[in-house]
């Protein structure tokens, strides 16, 4: 697999609200950075652990890619994630920076665009 297609892959993982699917693109060291006023989770258990709080809330995510560009193993995506969240429709525009080490994630940086 490509970084790019391990990052598609991954982002479509979600619309299943399954965390095993959603943790089996994750290097064992991988951090990932969910962006809003979430720390940085590091290493499998703490980001798992993240992942089933994240999706016990929600009932959907579906992830719209607007534009994804690649550069080495680092795949830099601009997307609307589509949730319905504790019963409530959210669209979050961002963007996200991975750095993919052969078919899995080491890292996943992702940074939302807020209204004020």
């Amino acid at each position: 697999m490509t970084p790019e297609t391990v990052v598609r892959a991954q982002l479509a993982a979600f619309s299943s609200l399954d965390v095993d699917q959603i943790m089996a693109r994750f290097t064992d060291d991988a951090t990932f950075l969910p962006g809003f006023s979430f720390p940085t989770y590091s290493g499998v258990h703490d980001i798992r652990v993240a992942m089933e709080g994240f999706v016990t809330m929600m009932t959907k995510c579906d992830i719209e890619i607007v534009n994804l560009a690649v550069a080495g193993n680092v795949v830099l995506t601009e997307r609307i994630d589509r949730l319905i969240i504790d019963g409530t429709a959210v669209d979050a525009p961002g963007m996200g920076a991975f750095e993919v080490a052969g078919e899995k994630i080491r890292a996943w940086r992702d940074y939302f665009y807020v209204e004020t």
